[in-house]
């Protein structure tokens, strides 16, 4: 714990007026489609649950609206860019912990070197009262079915809670700032272009490792 920091980053962009809010969730309960949104992952597979001393399988109960839904478990090859050459080089495989959530989902990330980072995604209405300010605010299951579902006002949001050794403090963070903006303009990019794409996978170019 002395050699290792902790800290935070959101960001929220706007969602183009046409894009169907229903199919942006769907998009969200999908692990691989969101975790193939960055351009530094090589590829994912599902694993089974790890288990507890007691020998039952990790579950999640209620968090975050997602009532006694089971946590997804998976392996992912990624790049690792926010590391140095000279520190680290030829990707990294890490287990992620994937939740739907009502309104998006979250992922936790447990890469080697004692980095983690809770990854919540969420898609968020513009509130705009009259005597302040407008917010994000959270949108429930039920609101969602009787909201208009195409329009302004609607926003991606990710946070980000980290963990690592500050050592790399410096490069996480940057990196976190960076995908973040990346992350989103290729969520909204992935809606756009799912009414043509059908089925199909969507394919990115890589971002080079050494970039950061």
């Amino acid at each position: 714990m002395l050699f290792e920091t902790t800290f935070s980053h959101a960001s929220a962009t706007a969602l183009p007026p046409n894009l169907n809010i229903d199919q942006a969730l769907k998009t969200l309960h999908d692990f691989e489609t969101v975790i193939r949104l960055s351009p530094d992952c090589r590829g994912c597979r599902p694993i089974p649950p790890p288990q507890l001393k007691n020998g039952c399988a990790k579950t999640n109960g209620a968090v975050n609206g997602a009532s006694q839904a089971q946590m997804q478990y998976y392996e992912v090859e990624d790049d690792l860019p926010f590391i140095p050459k000279k520190f680290w080089s030829g990707g990294v495989r890490y287990v992620a912990d994937f939740l739907p959530t009502e309104d998006g989902c979250d992922i936790t990330v447990h890469a080697p070197g004692g980095f983690t980072s809770t990854n919540h995604w969420r898609i968020l209405r513009e509130h705009i009262p009259e005597d302040s300010a407008p917010s994000l605010e959270r949108v429930k299951s039920k609101d969602l079915m009787h909201a208009d579902m195409t329009g302004d006002g609607w926003y991606i949001e990710i946070v980000s809670d980290a963990k690592c050794n500050k050592t790399f403090a410096g490069f996480v963070k940057g990196f976190l700032k960076n995908s973040h903006a990346q992350l989103q303009r290729a969520f909204i990019e992935r809606l756009i272009a799912r009414p043509a794409m059908g089925s199909r996978r969507p394919t990115l170019g890589r971002r080079r490792s050494s970039e950061l």
